[in-house]
């Protein structure tokens, strides 16, 4: 017989292979987009809405919600796929990913319930999660500001600006997650420009800093049960991911940050996932 934590964390398990079978059906439907940075953040985002943040999906506009920024929002499939699964409107619009009119286009868009911040032009979710961190301590409000970075947008100067202000604020409600999967769209990250060492760099602009297997569910759980980690400081997990994580013909390569989601790529993709409850 499981365990309390263990039948939780298989389901967190299992709510992350169902993320990713809803991550290519979306893109399936669109026919193409960006499944290699989706898929790495999808046990960091399981973990997220059916685990750590306060929300309620009937309630999209709740004032006491938790907010959650995509800064990397090329990756919203797999924002699409979770706000999908956590109720906030039917899973049937994933089908209609990218469509005329939809919802749910190639970057996060505010029209759909769920989503806090429109993203896409990359370096900017930081910065406006500092915002709502900001609003939430002068309101005298507990709700906390996660965002979502990719390891290639941190080449970006103004996470930098943004991280900066966010220490010199104490801002302690305010979480940032690095998904370090090590690939951009045109090659290694190391290769583009290096970020290493990163922990260290968090730490020297005043942040407290975690790191973590970012598909170990455990973990994961873990460091978010942790936040904030220190009373006067903004907090940062990095987390260690495999772009392309669960599709062994996509993991590890900058060619599928985006590319053609075909019949063939969606068989072949679900076939390696294999079942989701």
């Amino acid at each position: 017989m499981l365990s309390n934590r263990e039948a939780k964390l298989q389901g967190l398990r299992e709510a992350a292979l169902r993320l990713r079978r809803n991550i290519w059906r979306a893109l399936h439907a669109a026919g193409s987009g960006h499944m290699g940075g989706s898929l790495s953040a999808a046990d960091l985002l399981a973990a997220l809405y059916f685990h750590h943040l306060a929300i309620r999906p009937d309630q999209p506009d709740w004032p006491a919600r938790d907010r959650f920024v995509l800064s990397k929002g090329h990756a919203n499939a797999a924002l699409a796929a979770v706000l999908a699964q956590s109720g906030f409107f039917d899973e049937s619009l994933l089908d209609d990913f990218y469509g005329f009119e939809s919802l749910l286009g190639m970057h996060p868009d505010i029209k759909a319930p769920g989503v806090e911040m429109s993203t896409g032009g990359l370096g900017h979710g930081l910065a406006v999660g500092i915002g709502m961190a900001l609003g939430a301590q002068l309101q005298g409000r507990d709700f906390r500001t996660l965002v979502m970075l990719g390891d290639g947008e941190l080449q970006e100067g103004s996470n930098w600006e943004a991280a900066m202000a966010a220490a010199h604020m104490g801002l302690a409600n305010l979480t940032a997650i690095v998904d370090f999967n090590k690939i951009q769209q045109s090659g290694p990250v190391k290769a583009v420009l290096g970020l290493d060492p990163l922990a260290d760099k968090w730490r020297a602009f005043g942040w407290e800093v975690r790191e973590i297997d970012g598909h170990d569910i455990g973990a994961i759980v873990d460091a978010f049960d942790a936040l904030p980690y220190a009373p006067d400081k903004p907090s940062l997990l990095i987390a260690h991911t495999v772009k392309g994580k669960g599709a062994g013909f996509a993991e590890d390569s900058h060619l599928w940050h985006v590319n053609a989601v075909t019949d063939e790529v969606y068989r072949n993709a679900l076939d390696e996932l294999g079942d989701a409850q």
